[in-house]
């Protein structure tokens, strides 16, 4: 049942929910431009040290459907609640850490507490609000949120790094805590109280969490140790075997994990599958763009970061009036136009890399980045989430988060590939690497353009025909 709250409660509890989305997003990006000052401080050899970054990708990715899950059945303002104080706890710990195995573990406990607060929060919005104009621009204020955590998390990072590289793992914490202090006397209470526990499905958590984990350590390890080493295809091909057995048992369950049937919605799947590689082309373009800002022009770590503030801003101000847009006139073809816009940007970067400015050369590469990122990102949200009963938002929007990070972790594995492999063949590196994320932009653009128009079902009809 939706809670109708007044607007002034709404909009707090919207401003809360969005708070703890920028703080999980912003994470993923905002130590990258510290670890030159982690590894002078800790002396961590370069091998460990982009652990440092993964191990928080790692926890967020392995367990976002089990949050997703965990959420529907036991609540979702409890575990948003007990989650978001697990990661406010492990910001503090972050800042006294004195070895890298310590900084690990604190950004993998990070990450696991943001795969359960993420999937909490957006189905608490999708508890507060309810459906037609107000659901959408909710829905655009939390996508701009994230996707603006997301991308500004390195100018933030690299802002942060000037007072201390601690500063980029606590700097969350005050946020966390007092959103924890507000957030009781806001959000709407759990209808369903500890009815899950006796109907949990064990078994396919037991195979689900630990496949995903796997199948993320995979894949990153993929991007720095290569597709050879032992830890990569062993992790990959066990992540595979939990999987199956995860589908087996879900197949059986009476009460599973994860309903197979939800596959059969059109406009999650395909909201999924464009979650994933939409993500990826960003991600990979990103690390191979930072890599040519610093490496080949010499510019810092904050002048690095900062070339994609003008994306962050796009994303903020646009997101909210594009998911508005998505919920009137449809998803499929504002996914479309964002993509294809993402890939005019890569196209133009490929095009004129080495023959302007490079000032110039950021300047139109973010114009049609950031709009296209502020359209396709609430628009997936939307889709995801227009054919999906309340007791399954949690676990609609695990699939929706475990798509972006997993999606983002193997297009960055294959653009790392692309971009080591490049001068094997007389080919430059940074051009060879983001002509690779340009026409797998393209790809995405047609995929998403045949997507589903409409819905033929409502959530209420999908339930009965289940």
């Amino acid at each position: 049942m939706t809670n109708s709250p007044s607007p002034r409660g709404a909009g707090l509890a919207l401003l809360l929910l969005c708070a703890a989305n920028f703080l999980d997003a912003m994470d993923v990006s905002t130590i990258g431009v510290a670890l030159p000052a982690i590894q002078t401080e800790l002396g961590m050899p370069a091998t460990s040290l982009q652990w440092a970054v993964s191990a928080y990708v790692l926890g967020y990715g392995g367990f976002l459907l089990l949050g997703g899950r965990v959420a529907d059945l036991f609540g979702h303002r409890r575990v948003f609640l007990w989650s978001l104080g697990i990661f406010a706890a492990a910001s503090i710990a972050g800042g006294f850490v004195d070895s890298g195995p310590t900084l690990i573990a604190a950004r993998l406990v990070k990450g696991i507490a943001a795969a359960f607060t993420a999937p909490a929060a957006l189905a608490l919005l999708l508890s507060v609000f309810g459906e037609g104009e107000k659901r959408a621009k909710a829905l655009g204020v939390f996508a701009s949120t994230g996707a603006t955590g997301f991308v500004l998390g390195m100018v933030l990072g690299g802002a942060a790094t000037l007072v201390s590289w601690r500063a980029t793992l606590v700097m969350g914490a005050p946020v966390a805590i007092l959103t924890l202090a507000i957030a009781p006397f806001v959000l709407p209470p759990d209808t369903r109280r500890g009815e899950g526990r006796k109907h949990f499905d064990w078994a396919g958590a037991l195979t689900i969490t630990p496949g995903l984990l796997l199948f993320v350590f995979g894949i990153t390890n993929a991007a720095a140790a290569g597709w050879n080493d032992f830890f990569t295809w062993g992790s990959l091909v066990a992540s595979v075997v939990l999987i199956a057995l995860f589908l087996i048992v879900e197949s059986r369950h009476a009460d599973p994990m994860v309903p197979l049937h939800i596959f059969r919605r059109a406009k999650l799947s395909h909201a999924n599958a464009i979650a994933a590689l939409f993500q990826g082309a960003y991600v990979g373009f990103q690390f191979i763009a930072t890599l040519y800002y610093q490496d080949v022009i010499g510019w810092s770590a904050f002048a690095t970061g900062f070339c994609f503030a003008f994306g962050g801003v796009c994303v903020m101000f646009l997101a909210p009036r594009f998911a508005t847009v998505a919920q009137n006139r449809g998803t499929t073809g504002l996914m479309a136009v964002g993509v294809g816009l993402q890939a005019t940007s890569y196209i133009l970067w490929v095009v004129l890399v080495g023959h302007i400015d490079p000032i110039i050369l950021v300047a139109l590469n973010q114009i049609p980045l950031g709009v296209g990122y502020a359209m396709t990102y609430p628009a997936i949200q939307v889709a995801a989430l227009s054919d999906v009963e309340e007791d399954k938002s949690g676990l609609a929007s695990g699939l929706l988060f475990a798509s972006f990070q997993i999606g983002g972790g193997i297009v960055l594995a294959a653009a790392s590939a692309i971009f080591a492999a490049a001068p094997h063949f007389g080919w430059d590196p940074y051009v060879g690497g983001i002509v690779f994320v340009a026409l797998l932009a393209i790809l995405i653009t047609l995929l998403a353009a045949v997507g589903p128009k409409t819905s033929t079902l409502r959530p209420q009809a999908y339930q009965a025909a289940e």
